[in-house]
C-alpha cells in the first residue's frame, strides 16, 4: 500500500526497461506515466515544424534540446500537479536544466537509477517488434512470436521503428551515458536516488521497486 504522493523519475539508458517497469507500477498502482519518446512520437507524426525538427533530431540519436523537451511536458506535468496524481517520468529529466524544470513543477520523492550492460541494452531495442495493431511487443532474441514476424494476437505482420538500429541506439546510449553522470550527481544528494541492476530482466527488479515504493 502507498503511504503518500508519489512524483517518481526513471533515469536509465534507451533499453534498461524504463517502459516495461513503468508499465506494471502503472497496473499495481494507477500511476501516470508520462514517456518523453511516446509525446515526441506524438509531436512528430503531426509533422508540424516542430515535429519535423524533432523527427531528425531523434532519427540521429541525439537529445532533443532542453527548451523543447521543457515545454512539450510542461502542460502536462501541471496538470498531474493541480489534480493531485501520482505520476512516474519515464526519459526525462535527462539534464540538470531539465531536473531544475521539473523542480519548480514537483520535486521528485523516488529517483530509480536503473543500470543495464550495452549490448544487452541495443538488443533489447534493435531485436524489438511491435504489432501495429494491438500494440504487442516482441523480441527477436528474448520473446518470439509463434510464427515468425507475424502477431500471436490478431495475425497483423509485425514492424521494426526506423530509428530501432544498432548506430542509432549505441549513440544513445553513449550519449546517455555522457550526460547523465551530471544528473545522477545532481539527485545524488536528495537522498532519494536508487540504483537498480536491471541485467535480469523486470522479474528480479519489480520487487525490489515496489519494496522501495511500500516501505
Amino acid at each position: 500500500m502507498i503511504k503518500h504522493n508519489y512524483h517518481i523519475v526513471l533515469l536509465g539508458a534507451p533499453g534498461s526497461g524504463k517502459g516495461t517497469l513503468a508499465k506494471h507500477l502503472v497496473t499495481k498502482y494507477g500511476f501516470r506515466h508520462l514517456s518523453t519518446g511516446d509525446m515526441f512520437r506524438k509531436v512528430i507524426a503531426e509533422n508540424t515544424p516542430l515535429g519535423k525538427q524533432l523527427k531528425d533530431i531523434v532519427a540521429n540519436g541525439a537529445l532533443v534540446d532542453d527548451n523543447i523537451t521543457n515545454a512539450v511536458m510542461k502542460e502536462q506535468l501541471l496538470n498531474l500537479v493541480d489534480h493531485n496524481i501520482n505520476f512516474i517520468l519515464d526519459g526525462y529529466p535527462r539534464t540538470t536544466t531539465q531536473a531544475e524544470f521539473l523542480d519548480k513543477i514537483a520535486k521528485p520523492n523516488l529517483i530509480l537509477l536503473i543500470d543495464v550492460e550495452k549490448e544487452l541494452a541495443i538488443k533489447r531495442i534493435i531485436g524489438r517488434r511491435l504489432c501495429p495493431k494491438c500494440g504487442a511487443i516482441y523480441n527477436v532474441y528474448f520473446k518470439k512470436p509463434k510464427v515468425s514476424s507475424v502477431c500471436d494476437y490478431d495475425g497483423e505482420f509485425l514492424i521494426q521503428r526506423k530509428d530501432d538500429n544498432r548506430d542509432t541506439v549505441s549513440n544513445r546510449f553513449d550519449l546517455y551515458q555522457e550526460v547523465t553522470s551530471e544528473l545522477v550527481e545532481y539527485y545524488h544528494g536528495t537522498g532519494n536516488l536508487y540504483r537498480i541492476d536491471a541485467n535480469n530482466g523486470i522479474e528480479t527488479i519489480l520487487p525490489e521497486v515496489i519494496k522501495l515504493i511500500e516501505q
